[in-house]
């Protein structure tokens, strides 16, 4: 009876050290590329004073397109939005080393806004309460830490996934720290080209009151393409300057 219960012991402790191989493994595995896609996008960054992006928001309650073009110490941002009832508004916002300049459509309002300050510098990393990483690219891999990257492993899920033809890593998780998202999504996914390192493609879904909806962003990344003309300024003498602090 002895010698049975021993055995028994035996087996499960060596199931359970397999197991823990298991998810050793698999952890390394995914902090392995969220290393990866770190470093990929952070070179991006630092390599790169001309980028073009395009950032395109299908949404249930409205649709926006974002463009920006990034041109030596020069940030020009575009966005429009088209509400659900039709309504359209434009923002330009121009961004220099101590000056940023906001243009707003609203309607037949146009007005400027003109701000007097130091401007971040691009490419570096600047983050939220939650860690998140804000930079001219996005960094759905990015972390201040090891330790911060373990805990983006242990709560993300990390699949290969062909979309828009492209190969990519799918991420999905509510807990990742560079994950933002409302308080009724359900599901959030970003899809990052294996290669690149630069994010294809968002989907997030949301539950509201037993309403289900999906959100679709999409990314488009191009570098040295930006033109003198492109980061133009908009005709000021057919905006009305509001007095800005």
């Amino acid at each position: 009876m002895e010698k049975k219960k021993k055995k028994l012991w035996k087996k499960i402790l060596i199931v359970f050290l397999v197991l823990l191989l298991i998810f050793i493994v698999n952890i390394t595995r995914k902090v392995i590329i969220l290393s990866k896609l770190d470093e990929k996008v952070t070179d991006y960054e630092n390599n790169n004073s001309n980028i073009y992006i395009k950032t395109s928001l299908n949404f249930s309650d409205y649709k926006s397109e974002i463009e920006r073009f990034i041109k030596d110490d020069v940030d020009k941002m575009v966005v429009e939005k088209t509400n659900a009832n039709g309504m359209k508004t434009k923002l330009i916002q121009i961004t220099y080393p101590t000056e940023r300049k906001v243009y707003t459509e609203v309607g037949d309002n146009k007005d400027l806004n003109i701000y007097k300050e130091d401007a971040p510098v691009r490419g570096s990393h600047i983050e939220n309460s939650t860690g998140a990483s804000y930079t001219a690219i996005r960094n759905y891999a990015y972390s201040i830490s090891i330790q911060q990257r373990i805990l983006d492993s242990l709560f993300t899920k990390i699949v290969t996934a062909n979309i828009d033809g492209k190969e990519c890593y799918k991420l999905s998780s509510l807990l990742n720290s560079n994950f933002l998202y409302s308080q009724d999504t359900t599901e959030l996914s970003v899809f990052i080209e294996k290669d690149t390192g630069l994010p294809v493609k968002m989907i997030e879904k949301i539950d509201t009151d037993g309403n289900e909806k999906e959100n679709v962003t999409t990314f488009e990344y191009k570098f040295n393409v930006v033109t003198d003309e492109d980061i133009k300024e908009p005709d000021e003498t057919q905006y009305k300057i509001q007095e800005s602090n």
